[in-house]
């Protein structure tokens, strides 16, 4: 029995008990404490409060209830402190003294009135750029957006939910020029600044995902723009930019929700979010995220079945120590969607004229793969001083194929297409990355510093038995499309007994990396600020090994420098900024076996960032980022043509240059928006001559993004809110030699929702125009959906 059929017999199981486990330490915890504080939160206007927390000791909280009262019973301490937390207003804190069974009425009195209020609860502060663009991970320092150099988006929670989003892709359609694409595999992936990128970085930790992500363990979406590699290394960063999702973590309040959600083709999804302080083990924050659905596809063959199991356990040991440790481990079964390409011999320029009906797969039912992902990061975060932190991080990132079947179906002619399939009979991935930063925040003389500095280690495993079926030679009759009727049926017996007569080694890549970096951003005034960053790593790479062939190739150690450097100016302080910033990007390259016999050592390839621009946060209002970028790509191979033979030689190079604008908005009560446009041009400027001058696949010129949502926050209809979106993504071309287009699309979606402090209903109807669309990931396209819908109804406790 497979690990995903093991595990999935057991799920009810196991929701049914975490519930009673998380639910009995709640209840244990009011056990053993003596004296009661309670009272009554009221606003100026005298209305009762009834959304938010009590936080007592700083320790953990309650919820005020519906009619505006909260209590603490049976305490041990006799002097207590208690702060009100509502969401987007400023905390009021109250100091109170409790004699062994005493009880002490604290009432407490918000100066928000309750329009204020009502708006918080239903609006919440989600496009305030306060909590929008706060990040910890993007530069590693406690350093504002308006501080930052570097431009960088946020897509939060709030956003996630009002959008319905299910995966990560998704979230990316809120991101400045970012065109989402996905793998074969179903790893997320998308398209930025000319570059695109397939590796995903958690809590600013490495991964090895073998699956998508599962939006119900994040929290937000963060994406940080252009070559990346002086804080985040070279073997997962793209020179378009990367991307880090942050998981949900624990909170000081028992609290949580539980969602069912159906729509078309039969989507069938559940999640569970709970969440519980221990209050027998002072300091100790326990939740749980879980996620199961099923779906066929809008084909006629195909569908998946995902699993995702996320806790998270936060430890605050003290006033300076604390310990998290927080995973996720998630599971598909299904059907992996098939990669469209096209011959030289097609003669055609766009999907759209071939002769095959958009819902036809070619695929077939009994192709099962199975794939997983697991991550697990412990994070342990110490107070040095007022001015020092340590924090010391492991992560583990894996996944596996379970056998993993991919058919590339190639166009030959307008009615014929070659099915060959790519088959990992089963595949190991490992990264393990320890990484120790020292975060210093001090002055010397009168000038200010905010320093990191740390040292990474990454090491990566990969073992994978491989066979494409149909490459260099035929195994498979093609697909006639004049005549599917007479097409013969590729089934799992089929490949089955092709595999058997085949005897393929796996093959198995190790490589590991060492660095250390180092960032300062100096305040020479309140206003002016300077960055300089560097990072040394050292790459060893052991090659890889065929256990059939005993061989390995491959294998090369390599060093690289990496600069970053920064200048921001508030013109007017906390509100409007300008920028510059010059930024480093590098690949690593092993060296090469020329005709002539020679190996040929290659340097690093770079690439080199030019950007500058203006960040505006005005309050809640407004807040925008306007930018125009250059990256100069330089190292790269090509091959050069000579009477000897084939070469390769280093001295390729790349250009991209373009415009991004960011307006997120709250024009009046009740109405926000977000908004971008992209705008890149990109091209081979010296390369293999027939790429020379075009650009590069999947990269579109113009991207366009909005989403815009209105909720009544007063009267009857209180909580009732529509949002409606637009992405629109030009044409791109399949092809590094521009001959086949990917047409643009324009997707239209749209809630309906009603967020009540109990509950939450949602209607989501997606691509509304029901457009045709593909999406590459750089070689490979794949159709998407057509005219969907969604129903979710979430009971919060």
């Amino acid at each position: 029995m497979n690990y995903f059929t093991s595990l999935n017999k057991y799920i009810p199981s196991l929701l049914i008990t975490a519930a009673f486990l998380l639910l009995s330490l709640q209840t244990q915890a009011q056990q053993t404490q003596s004296g009661v504080i309670k009272g009554q939160v009221m606003t100026e206007d005298g209305k009762k409060v009834l959304y938010g927390t009590v936080n007592l000791n700083g320790k953990y909280s309650v919820k005020i209830d519906k009619d505006g009262w909260y209590t603490f019973d049976k305490l041990t301490s006799k002097k207590n402190t208690l702060t009100v937390n509502i969401t987007g207003l400023a905390p009021q804190t109250k100091t109170v003294t409790v004699e062994t069974g005493e009880e002490i009425l604290l009432d407490f009195n918000l100066t928000a009135n309750a329009e204020i209020l009502n708006e918080v609860f239903i609006v919440g502060n989600k496009y305030k750029i306060t909590s929008k663009k706060k990040s910890e991970y993007v530069s590693r320092l406690p350093i504002s957006n308006l501080e930052n150099s570097q431009v960088y988006s946020v897509v939060d929670k709030e956003l996630i939910k009002e959008q319905m989003a299910l995966t990560v892709e998704e979230s990316f359609r809120n991101v400045p020029g970012a065109a989402p694409a996905k793998t074969g595999a179903g790893m997320p992936s998308f398209f930025s600044r000319g570059f695109q990128t397939s590796e995903n970085f958690r809590n600013g930790m490495a991964t090895y995902l073998r699956t998508g992500v599962d939006l119900a363990a994040v929290e937000r979406v963060e994406t940080y723009k252009g070559p990346s590699s002086t804080l985040f290394g070279a073997q997962m960063t793209s020179f378009g930019g990367i991307v880090n999702y942050i998981t949900k973590k624990p909170y000081d309040h028992f609290g949580g929700e539980i969602g069912y959600t159906m729509g078309s083709w039969d989507l069938n999804r559940m999640t569970l979010d709970i969440n519980t302080p221990v209050k027998d083990a002072e300091g100790l924050l326990v939740r749980l995220n879980v996620a199961r659905q099923t779906e066929n596809t809008f084909q006629d063959q195909g569908n998946s079945a995902t699993l995702l199991i996320a806790p998270s356990i936060t430890y605050q040991v003290s006033d300076r120590l604390k310990f998290t440790l927080n995973a996720d481990f998630q599971s598909v079964q299904g059907i992996a969607p098939g990669g469209w390409i096209t011959s030289p011999t097609l003669g055609l320029s766009s999907f759209k004229d071939l002769n095959l009906d958009y819902r036809i797969s070619l695929n077939d039912n009994s192709l099962v793969s199975k794939q997983a992902s697991t991550n697990v990061l412990l994070d342990a975060e110490y107070k040095i001083s007022d001015q020092w932190t340590s924090q010391s991080r492991y992560a583990y990132g894996g996944g596996t194929y379970d056998d993993l079947y991919i058919f590339d179906f190639i166009w030959q002619n307008k009615s014929s297409v070659d099915r060959v399939l790519r088959a990992f009979t089963d595949e190991k991935t490992v990264r393990k990355n320890f990484q120790q930063n020292f975060t210093g925040d001090f002055k010397i003389g009168n000038l200010r510093n905010r320093l990191v500095v740390g040292f990474d280690y990454l090491s990566s495993y990969r073992s994978t038995r491989y066979d494409g079926l149909g490459y260099g030679g035929k195994v498979f009759e093609p697909a006639n499309l004049d005549n599917l009727g007479a097409t013969p049926v590729i089934r799992i017996e089929d490949v089955e007994s092709v595999l058997a007569k085949r005897n393929t080694g796996q093959n198995q890549t190790k490589e590991s990396t060492y660095s250390v970096y180092a960032s300062d951003v100096l305040n020479i005034t309140d206003q002016l600020l300077v960055m300089a960053s560097l990072r040394v790593d050292r790459y060893i790479g052991d090659g890889t090994t065929n256990t059939k062939s005993r061989t390995t190739v491959g294998d090369y150690n390599q060093t690289a420098l990496s600069p970053k450097f920064g200048l921001v100016y508030q013109i007017i302080e906390d509100k409007v900024a300008v920028f510059g910033n010059y930024m480093n990007g590098f690949k690593n390259i092993g060296s090469k076996l020329q005709p002539n016999g020679e190996v040929s050592v290659f340097k690093p390839q770079e690439a080199a960032q030019l950007e500058g621009g203006v960040k505006l946060d005005l309050s809640d209002k407004i807040n925008a980022t306007v930018s125009y970028y250059q990256i100069d790509v330089t190292n790269s191979l090509r091959n050069d043509v000579t009477t000897q033979g084939t070469f390769v030689v280093q001295d390729g190079t790349q250009k991209s240059k373009g415009l991004e604008i960011e307006i997120i908005g709250r024009p009046f009560s009740g109405f926000n928006y977000v908004a971008s446009y992209g705008y890149n041009d990109n091209e081979f400027t010296k390369s293999a001559e027939n790429v020379m001058g075009k650009r590069a696949a999947g990269t579109p010129k113009n991207v366009v993004n909005l989403w815009a949502s209105y909720t009544i926050v007063n009267g009857k209809a209180q909580g009732l809110g529509l949002g409606i979106g637009n992405s629109y993504v030009s044409d791109a071309f399949i092809d590094n030699t521009n001959t086949f287009t990917l047409s643009s699309y324009n997707l239209l979606d749209a809630t309906l929702f009603y967020n009540r402090p109990k509950y939450r209903i949602g209607i989501k109807a997606n691509n509304i125009l029901d457009k045709q669309y593909w999406v590459s990931d750089g070689y490979y396209a794949r159709p998407q959906k057509p005219s969907n819908f969604m129903i979710n109804f979430t009971y919060k406790f």
